[in-house]
């Protein structure tokens, strides 16, 4: 761990443990068991798997790093924005509409999903979907994605970047 060892870290017991590992199954990803971590930060948890920042814990749900997404590489719930989007998104603004170029169509509202810039392959955020991921690249109007992690901000900084 590099500057969370200021933070207060949790170690979850071998049930919790479980429970949070059942619910990445959710997302097509099989983890192998071991230990999590809790590091709990101003309106969500970061979860340490085996020291990694892989896991968030936000509104009793449990969603994936950026870092974790990069680490399990899920297939499902990614959503494509245009270059110009990209600023914005790495300074924690929801993603709108118009800056969507692709969206996964399997996509419901309140999922979970992952955003990459058009010709990358690398996440730059994860949020939650405000509406299916057909109407995100249909209508042109409006917030898409709720922000909740992102390239930059106080859990990638804690772990990659200066704070």
């Amino acid at each position: 761990m590099k500057k969370t060892e200021k933070m207060k870290v949790e170690r979850l017991r071998k049930k919790e443990v479980k429970r949070i590992l059942k619910e990445i199954e959710n997302y097509g990803i099989s983890v192998e068991k071991g230990s999590i971590d809790r590091v709990r930060m101003d309106d969500l948890n970061l979860l340490l798997f085996n020291g990694e920042p892989a896991f968030i814990e936000y509104g009793n749900r449990i969603y994936f790093t950026v870092y974790g997404v990069m680490m399990f590489k899920p297939e499902k719930w990614k959503v494509v924005v245009d270059e110009g989007a990209m600023p914005y998104i790495i300074n924690g603004a929801d993603v709108m509409k118009p800056g969507i170029v692709w969206a996964d169509k399997g996509i419901k509202e309140g999922d979970f999903v992952y955003i990459t810039v058009m010709g990358k392959k690398s996440p730059i955020a994860v949020g939650i979907a405000l509406c299916d991921g057909e109407e995100m690249v249909r209508t042109g109007k409006g917030k898409a994605i709720k922000n909740i992690h992102h390239l930059k901000d106080k859990i990638w900084n804690s772990f990659f970047g200066q704070s």
